[in-house]
């Protein structure tokens, strides 16, 4: 519709042309008043979506704040030139100021007494990737004293310019608060666990101490001649007394090892000579009981090996130890074997086993051996002491040197104790030896150890083994090995018959047994393999045994190869005298005196090379034995020279090695038996110190 004004001027036109401008002027009206509406329309729209942005921002920035605020962190920003731009609710109500007040100012926290302050806000480690840095800081807040840990981190604009900075912090109060209870457990542990080092390290020496007199002067007693009965009574003493070391022993070693003060030695030694000693040692208190015992290696097992031998005695000690022990009939079979062979880079595996026809475990019983203080013999009727601690030393030993131990064993028939050791080869295994290829041997043996370790060493060597005593339909053999009684009847009918076929005759006989003039030769139990090959072979006649004399008693003090002049600074009575009686029987001259103090007087007081050595205690009266030693170190160098033997009743790894960072030069812990003493002697005699000055 136009308007009035142009319907005016359409009726005031007069003519065409008026009619034709009034109608274009017309449809120009009406198509700008349609693209007018049009626009009006867009800017509506877009007036809405701008609208929606707006409130989409608002409800973001409100679910951001939001979140902010839930997480509990404080969160504030700081510009260029520290000026807080930027504070959540969290850090208005955690330091109790309103944002009107904190917004354009300086906020630094206040600390508790004695804290040291730490700066918001500095630019220092911010320049650098990863624009951060992360600190604690304990801070006083509107709930007293809290811990934050701090996060600093750059805010840069988009060109990379740095605008501000914000810091995050989070409430770490309980974390702190359980670190520093932890920290005091933790002292309280090491505490303890230095109180209980003290102790045992202490209670160790008092007890070693009249120890090495007891066992040392019962020891000289038994030299003596006594009557029976005076011999039985002195023998119960040592043993107890044995018992007894052998109790501290076991508690110091587990306490070492609680500590993880236990250091593995990496040297050459022969598993062969190494598990035949073992037998050797152990064949006296397996004779007493009248049960046999013996060993085998197996073909394939390395002539050297690297390793521990010291600790692997210990252990070896300890489970063929018990299987004696345990074991009223029978026996105790000692075997090594080689489980797994070396390769390039990888050491060999030595698998050992101890079988004995002992009392056994239950299944129960087998699970918890290895656990500190089990015994298979447990109540208050048990037969057999001791601390309960061996099996979880030789545990601890297996696994430390990358093997692992284990016990199969039925109640009433026996156990076998089983473990294995990683080990570098130093020399390989020797070939087999094939000497009895192609022959027959005769093996007559009652003694079930000795028998199985025969046969296999037979089979061994290649014989064709026929056991017991030959009938006469039976052919003749080579030779014949015999491990009865010399003069059982069996052995005496068995006699012609070999004699009569030519066949050599070897007889294995018990310790302290003379030779048998009837037999071709002899070796005594337990037998030793190289021995053994050697006469079978016919290396060496069949005619006696000097390599194998079976288990040698301890015998009386005899003269040293070289007599030497000792200085020894003891300060207890009794074991100053049992320390001199030693040295004296042996030959040496002694000088006796009390404290450190007079050790250096007396040394002084001779010439420079009187001395051959000293045995120095370490705990006397005015001046120790460290002390003391630091003393003679400093002297002139003819004097300074002389070695010094710790000779105490100290006995922890560490004192040990204490002695050594001294200034001395070798160690014996008490009690000390004669044949320690005398070693040590043969070891110094005419070496002069290397610790002087």
């Amino acid at each position: 519709m136009l308007s009035a004004e142009w319907m005016q001027v359409l009726a005031a036109g007069t003519g065409a042309l008026g009619i034709v401008a009034a109608v274009i002027f017309a449809a120009l009206y009406l198509r700008a008043r349609a693209s007018a509406r049009r626009l009006a329309r867009t800017f509506e729209c877009r007036l809405e979506a701008i609208s929606d942005s707006n409130w989409e921002l608002k409800e973001s920035e409100e679910r951001y704040r939001d979140l902010i605020d839930a997480q509990g962190d404080v969160i504030f920003r700081k510009d260029l030139r520290g000026f807080t731009t930027y504070a959540n609710d969290v850090f208005c109500e955690t330091f109790g100021i309103h944002k009107s007040e904190v917004i354009g100012s300086v906020f630094v926290p206040d600390l508790p007494d004695g804290e040291m302050p730490a700066f918001f806000g500095d630019f220092a480690g911010l320049a650098l990737p990863p624009y951060r840095v992360r600190y604690d800081q304990h801070v006083m807040t509107a709930r007293g004293p809290r811990w934050f840990a701090w996060e600093e981190f750059a805010i840069r604009d988009d060109e990379g310019t740095l605008v501000e900075i914000q810091t995050v912090g989070r409430d770490i109060t309980d974390r702190k608060l359980a670190e520093q209870q932890l920290g005091l457990a933790l002292d309280e542990s090491q505490n303890a666990n230095r109180a209980k080092s003290l102790f045992l390290a202490t209670m160790s020496h008092e007890i070693r101490t009249p120890m090495n007199a007891v066992l040392g002067m019962t020891q000289l007693l038994l030299d003596t001649e006594l009557s029976p009965a005076q011999r039985s009574y002195a023998e119960a003493v040592r043993n107890s007394g044995r018992s007894l070391l052998a109790i501290i022993n076991d508690i110091l070693d587990y306490s070492k090892m609680e500590a993880g003060k236990v250091r593995l030695e990496n040297e050459p030694f022969s598993p062969h000579e190494f598990i035949e000693s073992v037998t050797e040692l152990l064949a006296s208190r397996a004779f007493e009981k009248d049960i046999d015992i013996a060993s085998y290696v197996a073909p394939g097992v390395p002539r050297l090996v690297l390793g521990d031998e010291m600790r692997l005695r210990q252990i070896m000690m300890n489970l063929a130890g018990n299987a004696v022990k345990f074991t009223e009939k029978g026996g105790v079979f000692l075997h090594v074997a080689l489980e797994e062979e070396a390769r390039p880079g990888k050491p060999a595996r030595l698998r050992f086993e101890i079988e004995d026809t002992g009392i056994g475990l239950t299944k129960d019983e087998a699970a918890h051996i290895f656990d500190e203080f089990a015994q298979a013999d447990s109540g208050l009727a048990r037969r057999f002491e001791g601390t309960g601690l061996g099996l979880a030393i030789s545990k601890r030993l297996v696994e430390a040197m990358g093997g692992d131990i284990d016990v199969a064993s039925e109640k009433g028939v026996g156990s076998t104790f089983s473990f294995t050791i990683t080990c570098a080869v130093e020399e390989e295994a020797r070939p087999a030896d094939a000497a009895l290829e192609g022959k027959t041997a005769l093996l007559a043996c009652a003694l079930p150890m000795t028998a199985r370790a025969l046969e296999l060493l037979l089979t061994e060597m290649g014989a064709d083994i026929r056991h017991g005593f030959p009938g006469a339909e039976e052919g003749p053999a080579d030779i014949a090995v015999i491990c009865e009684r010399i003069n059982d009847s069996r052995a005496d009918e068995l006699k012609p018959v070999l004699e009569e076929a030519g066949t050599r005759t070897l007889v294995i006989v018990p310790p302290g047994t003379s030779a048998p003039s009837d037999y071709d030769g002899y070796l005594v139990r337990p037998i030793r393999r190289a021995s053994f090959m050697r006469r079978i072979a016919g290396e060496a006649e069949l005619i006696g045994e000097e390599e194998n004399a079976g288990p040698i008693p301890i015998s009386p003090i005899g003269k040293a190869e070289q007599s030497l002049t000792i200085l020894v600074a003891e300060d207890n009575d009794v074991n100053a005298l049992l320390t001199r009686t030693l040295l004296e029987r042996s030959g040496h001259t002694v000088t006796m005196v009390q404290n450190g103090d007079h050790a250096v007087e007396a040394l002084k007081g001779e010439a420079p090379d009187y001395f051959d050595l000293v045995l120095m205690d370490l705990h006397m009266p005015e001046v120790d034995g460290f002390e003391a030693t630091k003393r003679i170190r400093s002297l002139k160098p003819a004097w300074a020279k002389v070695p010094v033997i710790a000779l105490t009743a100290n006995a922890m790894v560490e004192d040990r090695q204490a002695c050594l960072d001294a200034g001395m030069d070798d160690y014996l812990s008490k009690p000390v038996m004669p044949d320690e003493l005398n070693a040590m002697l043969v070891r110094w005699a005419g070496r002069r110190s290397e610790h002087a000055a």
